[in-house]
């Protein structure tokens, strides 16, 4: 599937999937925008995410993120990688603010090779497990949450130079440190 088909593909989910408003009680609804910025010991992630709840227990999860080079500190690669992703989820609450998230992610990376000294530059897709807690709390009134998981993923799609992929394992990971989000709903 080339880059133009799999952006309309992209698209037309998410037209469809913003349109499940219609079919829920609006009174019920109580949607959610969250930022993390996982700094130190994991590197620089930055992300936004808007998550949609659908029912008592379920909520879409749509999202932005971007991976800086300080990623390199952690992992230490032979060279330099930036990633820009798009966040695609299902998130469903097991009990109270324990939840599991299935996240699909497309990504666009950018590498570069100093061992070949050579640019690699190319789509990624990224099925993701995350398990985590959503605390929520309010300060004057407002309501917040903190939201802390731990993930695990797959590239089906690799495009990271082998000098990387030799770094860093290959397609599968796991992240013992947990990624931290903190919220607001409304």
């Amino acid at each position: 599937m080339n880059m133009k088909n799999t952006i309309l593909l992209l698209s037309v989910i998410i037209i469809s999937l913003s349109n499940i408003d219609a079919q829920n009680n609006r009174n019920n609804q109580i949607d959610s925008v969250s930022n993390s910025i996982n700094i130190g010991p994991m590197g620089d992630i930055f992300i936004l995410q808007y998550g949609k709840k659908i029912s008592d227990k379920d909520v879409l999860i749509f999202g932005v993120s971007y991976t800086n080079p300080a990623i390199l500190n952690v992992i230490q690669y032979p060279g330099t990688e930036q990633i820009y992703t798009l966040e695609l989820g299902y998130r469903r609450y097991i009990w109270r603010g324990l939840h599991a998230e299935f996240q699909l992610d497309p990504q666009y990376f950018l590498c570069t090779d100093t061992v070949e000294n050579k640019d690699y530059n190319g789509f990624g897709l990224t099925p993701e497990l995350r398990f985590g807690y959503r605390f929520d709390f309010r300060i004057a009134k407002v309501p917040f949450h903190f939201n802390i998981q731990w993930f695990a993923g797959y590239h089906i799609i690799n495009p990271k130079p082998k000098s990387f992929q030799v770094v860093d394992g290959g397609s599968f990971y796991f992240s013992p440190i947990p990624m931290f989000f903190f919220g607001i709903k409304f």
